[in-house]
């Protein structure tokens, strides 16, 4: 045969037809060989799922192959098409039939030339045990294993003789796959049947061969590629060590191993050389080692085709491989030789998967939402995705080759690290931001590891959060607004629909500052005893301090909290220089509501406070062992919450509805500890019968006692290192009563500083705080008029004018700034006020009797509505009165979380039984328990009364029991508990206890509760995450999955928060980095039959859309497929799309925890999946066994597989399970059954 030249092939090809049997990257890859050089005609094949798809626009034809996605391999079918459309050849690329030796033979029939070598060739190195054979023969060293493929008996006996571990390998196949890693003995049997079916349905061979596991190792390979004349060239190494479960990851040439020396490269391509010419061998082909520690190098495998890294060693050497493949294809003489073919960079390429790394590298597939390519010097990519590309779920999970390519090891470090950050791919996982981590590991960047080591530094390139840019995370939440014309997140309902109208666009109008303003009195960075003794001098001196509470107390009290911050930034800065002795900006329900419905994180709220408005105290309210939540907490929590507290608040203020002092004790711990902070313990106040002055003079006494014994000084001298709050939550305690009580603390604890708070509900809020001041309040709270309305505080300037004007004392304000302040709240609060509202507004002096705190009032008005019993809510507030008189405590939190839950499921229960005249019946028997004395009811009276509670919850019980401390009047009479606890009512009574909860609550094991955040979010939780979690814990992880998917809505104007974006308006906003965007909504779509709205709109001059639902499907689907729950550790769904192919448990079996239940094919990977919990199989939904039929099941993600039930009982004897409840004997042992363990 005369050796052809280049030219002679040129000629040859021009115009003519070349398929490329394949899809996606290789396609796309190698047609473009084929158009450059060869101006053939580039023919690829492509099923229905990828006729449309990005990788055919390398192509001027199709060959289509049909709707079946295995169609790749049908060669029969591809090789007739081929022949029909007059093809001269057909390329394989890699990976589907690319190693089936039968394929050149089928096109050799065919009169059709391969692209690759000949069929013996193939089988000889492409069969694992044949290339084991042959170099052995040739003196290439190989891994011990087995001389050819092997049963199970024959498997155990070769791993007797070369140890465990062992590898069971796929006698055909490669790229990593068909590899079963086997430790023990035991473990030999099961792992040979997965090996053996999974080889069969990726390879079309079951048998497997043996090998030593080697497992501290480098896998290094070698390019050859020969022609059919006998030449043979060897290019250097590719360093395929970062890898994981065989599946290569990033691929480098040359190795930056140190061990990497000339003379062992050169040993290297010699061995290949030997391997190629041994047999013939023309076109490329790869020769794969695996070298130990002391760089020994052992054969793995040749793989014959085309290999996935091949770019590198283009890039390396500055050709093209395929170029050069398919000329010799077609009978070209080789034209690469050691004179003219030289090494001048490093390359270094990455595969960029649809994977999600933090779960198992578990393949997604779905729409790709964004794409962005990086680019520039020495960048490459080969891709087969773009924006708007349905990437599928039937084929691997690739989605571009990535490659970096320069002069030294460091630049194409930096390289790659550049084009990564550049690269971005919306709407799937990817590997991306997982090579970013590797990338920039020192231990990668030195060349100093094995192939353990993206397990070995798991816990280190696992670290991360791989998110989106946050302004295509903010795209998306504009558009789920907009599409609904409501925000879901606020939890306020659906509160306006899509085509109602607006308030209108938010434009912000800085008030100007007053041209000068004075230095306060007292600022952040004072002392704790500096500030106090000012406040004594000040009160001297006439003057009295305000503390303002616009962005807490008030947005709690008048707009649910909603109030965010957002809009704290641009009040903020001036609230920062009005003269305010502190800004109340945290703590209450103010926390847990700006994780429930402003999805901010609080703590960075608080940093970023002290960001803008640096000079005056923040305060912050929180609730003794309540912390910020609504329960008992143990006092590691509280203390850890505290101390990230004191991180950001110089003002901690702390209450307890019952008044038991010791419950704030271990508060008092963190904050006496520290000379930069203010602890100000106060009381709760209501005016009732036995709540006095003399009982609060004693509280007073209990507190100075507590916080004495903290920091181990007298009373007299901590009097002069606190603050002590009133407060009044309810805003029930007239003008006479404050003072007289003032006066009275004043005189017994003339050092003692006073500050005092209340509400505005009863309208007595001037007067009250005048009298407090007159009578020696050396602060007192105040909020911006502008933002105050009922249920909060009252306005600073009309009680800085009472103060001043009426009783002649002073304060320290800058009332021009505060009027500015003003002006910028006017701005903001018509957007609260229209949608964030109390439903029932205005005065409302029956406060007195209810005693419903202004905080807690809009929010239970809140639940009312939503729950459709707002009509009932005047029945509610008669209930609350009444039983004020029967249980005596302070209506605060979470004491008016329980009053209320009781009035209310009195109320409602009573509703439901009998409608309004029940209820009526129910507070008439109220009223009577309260007027008329015990001896003087009737039987029926006292038979009714039980009637009270009898819808009452846990947390009224629990309060009755003393399990949130110690009832500050005592118990209440017995009938109480009678109505509470029904027929154990008794036994209620003799479990009371008048101790803090914190002598029995147990410390949080919080490592064991770090361990759980941190699996549940897929990564370390912050600190602040952390804190978040141990008091909210359902409502932290929702913000931080928001903060994950939609970024911070904090960057987005108030209109948009609340009503979404108009069609049409151009949308200007900030991402956390400060950079700036804009976004135009170009249509909203109407509700498709499933309930979705397509939006469409440009984001950065790139136009993009997003799906919405916004109202259920039309037609629920009857034969859609039951989701497993996910919060349910007993439903065990499938963690992907993909193929069931095997289920190892049927109903009634047994599992352990870790236990395999069934396995899926996931993009060509397999997946374990393994049950949760121990537990009885209860339901098994779908079933598979591919070794048996040689069929897979389709499953989809989330589709629940299996349901397992609780635990079965074990036998006290053998330990053993007891399968039914009614066995008598132990099945097992034979054992009697009458002290069975209980079931666990």
């Amino acid at each position: 045969m005369k050796a052809k030249t280049f030219e002679d092939v040129l000629k040859e090809v021009r115009g003519k037809p070349i398929v490329v049997a394949n899809r996606g990257i290789p396609a796309r890859r190698i047609c473009r060989s084929i158009t450059e050089m060869f101006d053939a005609v580039a023919v690829m094949t492509a099923t229905d799922a990828d006729k449309t798809s990005p990788g055919t626009t390398g192509a001027h034809e199709l060959l289509l192959l049909g709707e079946d996605p295995r169609s790749y391999l049908n060669l029969d079918l591809i090789i007739k098409l081929a022949r029909d459309r007059g093809a001269v050849a057909i390329h394989p690329g890699w990976g589907f039939a690319a190693e089936d030796d039968t394929f050149p033979a089928k096109c050799l029939e065919a009169g059709i030339t391969f692209i690759g070598p000949t069929r013996e060739a193939m089988h000889t190195l492409g069969n694992k045990v044949a290339v084991r054979k042959l170099a052995e023969q040739l003196g290439v060293p190989v891994v011990p294993g087995s001389p050819e493929a092997v049963s199970v008996p024959e498997a155990r006996e070769i791993a007797k003789q070369i140890g465990f571990p062992i590898m069971l390998k796929a006698e055909g196949g490669g790229g990593g796959r068909g590899i079963y890693e086997v430790f023990s003995g035991d473990q030999l049997e099961s792992a040979f049947s997965k090996a053996s079916a999974l080889a069969q349905a990726s390879f079309g061979n079951p048998r497997l061969y043996v090998e030593k596991l080697l497992t501290s190792v480098r896998h290094i390979e070698i390019q050859v590629v020969a022609d059919k004349y006998g030449n043979v060239f060897a290019f250097d190494e590719r360093d395929c060590t970062v890898q994981r479960n065989h599946q290569k990851l990033i691929e480098i040439t040359p190795s930056p191993w140190s061990k990497m020396t000339p003379e062992l490269r050169e040993r290297l391509k010699e061995y290949s050389r030997r391997l190629v010419t041994a047999v013939g061998y023309d076109s490329l082909c790869t020769v794969e080692f695996l070298l130990d520690k002391d760089a020994t190098p052992y054969l793995i495998e040749v793989n014959t085709r085309l290999q996935v890294e091949h770019g590198i060693t283009e890039c390396r050497y500055g050709i093209d491989l395929v170029e050069e493949q398919i000329a010799i294809a077609f009978g070209a003489k080789l034209r690469l030789n050691e004179e003219n073919t030289k090494p001048f960079q490093w390359a270094m390429q990455v595969r960029v998967n649809c994977e999600d790394p933090q779960k198992d590298f578990s393949p997604n597939a779905g729409r790709i939402t964004r794409y962005v390519s990086p680019g520039g010097q020495g960048v490459r990519i080969d891709s087969c995705i773009c924006a708007g590309y349905n990437f599928p779920a039937q084929y691997d999970s690739a989605a571009s080759l990535l490659i970096t390519y320069g002069r030294t090891w460091i630049k194409v470090v930096q390289l790659m690290r550049r084009a990564l950050r550049e690269y971005m791919i919306g709407g799937l996982k990817t590997t991306i931001t997982f090579h970013r981590q590797v990338i920039k590991h020192p231990d990668f960047i030195s060349g100093d590891y094995d192939t353990n080591f993206v397990q070995q530094k798991k816990a280190e390139l696992m670290a991360y959060r791989d998110k989106e840019p946050d302004s295509l995370r903010l795209s998306r939440l504009v558009c789920e607004i907009a599409a609904k014309g409501y925000n879901p997140f606020v939890q306020l309902g659906e509160y306006r629909g899509r085509e109602d109208r607006r308030l209108g666009t938010f434009k912000f109008v800085r008030p100007p500052e007053p041209a000068s303003w004075f230095e306060p009195r007292i600022t952040r960075g004072m002392s704790r005893d500096a500030i106090l003794d000012a406040l004594r001098e000040d009160r001297e001196q006439g003057i009295v301090h305000m503390t303002d509470t616009t962005t807490r107390d008030i947005t709690q009290s008048n707009s649910g909290n909603r109030f965010r911050l957002a809009e704290d930034r641009l009040v903020g800065p001036y609230l920062d220089k009005c003269g305010f002795f502190s800004l109340e900006n945290g703590g209450g329900a103010h926390f847990h509501v700006a994780m429930l419905a402003n999805m901010t994180y609080p703590f960075s709220e608080a940093a970023e406070w002290n960001k803008f408005a640096p000079r005056t105290l923040k305060q912050i309210l929180i609730r003794s062992t309540n912390v910020l939540g609504y329960k008992p907490q143990p006092k590691n929590l509280m203390q850890l919450t505290g101390e990230m507290i004191c991180e950001h608040y110089e003002v901690i203020r702390c209450f307890d509805f019952l008044n038991h002092v010791e419950n704030m004790r271990p508060f008092a711990e963190v904050v006496l500890s520290s000379d930069k902070h203010l602890w100000e313990p106060a009381i709760s106040l209501s005016w009732a019968k036995g709540f006095d002055v003399k009982r609060y003079l004693e509280v007073t006494e209990e507190i100075l006692a507590m916080c004495a014994d903290v920091a181990g000084v007298s009373k007299k001298k901590v009097q002069q290192r606190i603050i002590l709050g009133l407060k009044d939550m309810a805003g029930v305690c007239p003008p006479r009563f404050m003072r007289e009580l003032i006066e009275s603390i004043r005189k017994r604890y003339p050092e003692l500083v006073i500050h005092s708070h209340r509400h505005y509900t009863d309208g007595l809020f001037v007067p009250t705080m005048g009298a407090a001041a007159q009578a020696g309040a050396h602060i007192v709270d105040v909020a911006i008029g502008a933002a105050v309305r009922w249920y909060g505080q009252g306005e600073v300037l009309s009680t800085a004018s009472y103060v001043e004007n009426e009783i002649g004392l002073k304060t320290h304000l800058d009332k021009d700034m505060i009027r500015a302040a003003g002006f910028a709240l006017k701005q903001i609060m018509p957007y609260y006020d229209r949608y964030t509202a109390p439903y029932f507004q205005g005065i409302d002096h029956d406060v007195v009797e209810h005693g419903m705190p202004g905080g807690a009032t809009s929010s239970s008005q809140e639940g009312a509505l939503k729950q459709g019993y707002i009509h009932l809510l005047p029945y509610m507030l008669k209930f609350l009165a009444g039983t004020r008189k029967v249980v005596r405590y302070h209506d605060v939190t979470p004491g008016s979380q329980i009053t209320w839950n009781t009035a209310f499921l009195g109320v409602t229960g009573a509703y439901k039984r009998g409608g309004n005249i029940e209820v009526r019946r129910l507070l008439n028997i109220l009223d009577i328990v309260n007027v008329v004395p015990e001896k003087d009811l009737t039987a029926l009276e006292k038979e009714a009364r039980l009637d009270l509670y009898r819808d009452s919850n846990d947390a009224f019980r629990n309060l009755l029991l003393g399990k949130y401390g110690r009832l500050p009047l005592g118990f209440p009479a017995d009938w109480v508990y009678q109505s509470a606890f029904g027929k154990d009512w008794e036994k209620a009574v003799a479990d009371r206890t008048t101790e803090s909860p914190l002598a029995s609550l147990v410390d949080l094991d919080l490592d064991a509760e770090h361990r759980v955040l941190s699996q549940r979010i897929g990564r370390e939780p912050s600190a602040e995450e952390f804190v978040m979690y141990l008091n909210h814990p359902a409502d932290a992880i929702k913000t931080m999955d928001f903060f994950e998917k939609y970024g911070n809505p904090n960057n987005l104007p108030l209109d948009v928060w609340f009503e979404g974006l108009e069609k049409n308006r151009p949308l200007h906003f900030q991402g956390d980095c400060g950079k700036p965007h804009t976004m135009r909504i170009l249509d909203l779509g109407e509700p498709d039959e499933h309930g979705m709205s397509v939006v469409r709109y440009v984001m950065d001059s790139e136009i993009m859309s997003h799906m919405v639902k916004v109202r259920e499907p039309l037609h629920m689907d009857k034969d859609a497929e039951e989701m497993a729950d996910p919060g349910n550790p007993c439903h065990v769904g499938s963690p992907s799309n993909g193929d069931l192919w095997i289920v190892h448990v049927r109903p009634g079996d047994v599992v352990k925890k870790g236990e395999e239940l069934f396995n899926i094919s996931i993009m060509k990977q397999e997946k374990a999946v393994i049950a949760p919990v121990d537990g009885v199989v209860r339901r098994v939904l779908k079933a598979a066994n591919f070794q048996e039929d040689r069929k897979m099941v389709p499953v989809k993600e989330g589709e629940l597989l299996v349901e397992l039930g609780p635990s079965p009982r074990t036998c006290p004897t053998c330990k053993g399970f007891i399968p039914l409840e009614d066995c008598k004997y132990c099945p097992k042992c034979g054992q009697k059954l009458d002290a069975l363990t209980p079931k666990g």
